[in-house]
């Protein structure tokens, strides 16, 4: 059986690992949750549903209208200076 208490401090590994090589933290964050979600689906621990409706999520919250105000106040504040 698999032990899953090796988990966290081995993704802290990874993040750690990915940060010295110099990849970007957004990167990095997305490369070891990734990763680490393909292991929970090949030890059976997780769903492949999940992963599957990642794209419709990500979709979903960037069609947010309230996502738009943050650019348009970034423009505002250049215009204005």
């Amino acid at each position: 059986m698999f032990d899953f208490g090796i988990i966290p401090p081995a993704m802290f590994l990874g993040m750690v690992i990915f940060m010295l090589y110099g990849f970007p933290v957004a990167f990095s964050l997305a490369a070891v949750g990734l990763f680490f979600a393909i292991v929970g689906i090949a030890t059976g621990h997780f769903g492949e549903v999940f992963l599957q409706a990642l794209p419709l999520r990500f979709f979903g919250i960037l069609s947010n209208d309230l996502l738009l105000a943050i650019p348009f106040f970034t423009f505002m504040g250049a215009v204005l200076e």
